[in-house]
């Protein structure tokens, strides 16, 4: 007798009460499984989003810019992380328990931070504009998230400073970025 019919043949000698709950117990188990998983992938997408929207700011965006209106809005990459964020927030906090919505959230400030602290050594040049200007979406993704998960998030804490630090390097206008890869 194979073990698939040993377990099917157990199966059948158990009283039929037993049997369904047997099933259901099975069943159960399946399900939270599944939502286990579903959960890992809200975790994981919220992150995909981040390196989605931040990878391109670091690699295309222009920070060489000069003091003008433009380098006071913050970058259009940032407001659509933001938004993107805040609308998976607003799903998720009317349908996850208050420790599962904080597992998608919790750690998010410091893969930012992270991404745009590496993602400096992509650019090219960068003004003293261009630095407060990053520094303003470092300040708009923090209070996004702090207004999420209801705690300072003191991540990104870290990578403003790391920008700001730029600003003591300038002999000119516009400098080159090189310091990153020392």
């Amino acid at each position: 007798m194979s073990p698939g019919q040993e377990s099917h043949s157990s199966t059948e000698q158990l009283p039929a009460s037993e049997q369904i709950l047997q099933s259901l117990s099975e069943l159960a188990r399946s399900f939270q499984e599944m939502a286990d998983r579903c959960l890992l992938v809200l975790h994981l997408e919220v992150r995909v989003h981040c390196f989605h929207y931040l990878i391109p700011l670091a690699k295309q965006g222009n920070y060489a810019i000069v003091a003008n209106v433009e380098s006071m809005d913050y970058d259009p990459l940032v407001v659509r992380l933001n938004k993107d964020i805040s609308a998976i927030e607003e799903a998720m906090s009317a349908s996850l328990q208050q420790h599962k919505f904080q597992y998608i959230f919790e750690g998010l400030g410091h893969l930012i931070s992270c991404i745009l602290i590496n993602g400096a050594h992509y650019f090219k040049r960068i003004s003293e504009s261009g630095i407060k200007k990053m520094c303003r979406n470092i300040f708009i993704l923090q209070q996004n998230l702090t207004n999420i998960t209801m705690s300072r998030e003191a991540d990104l804490d870290f990578a403003r400073p790391q920008f700001h630090d730029l600003e003591s390097v300038f002999d000119s206008s516009v400098l080159q970025v090189n310091i990153f890869e020392a």
